[in-house]
């Protein structure tokens, strides 16, 4: 049950509410948790990402990659 505390200001009346905060503290942690999770799954993607292209530059050097990559995609 939510409870309200009348204060008074300068510019009249005001009241605050006061319940329970604990469904919406829970729910921003879950939020802050799926972030983080978020952000690290996009950090390992990335770094994968760089070094398989690593991989392709010192196996194939820069040309060759390019050559490679456009044979993929043009089907050569």
């Amino acid at each position: 049950m939510m409870k309200s505390r009348e204060d008074h200001t300068a510019h009249g009346h005001h009241y605050t509410y006061q319940g329970n905060h604990t469904a919406t503290e829970a729910g921003e942690g879950i939020s802050m948790a799926a972030f983080a999770i978020l952000v690290s799954l996009a950090g390992i993607v990335g770094f994968w990402g760089m070094a398989c292209l690593l991989a392709g530059l010192i196996n194939n050097g820069v040309f060759g990659l390019g050559h490679k990559w456009l044979a993929a995609i043009f089907g050569g």
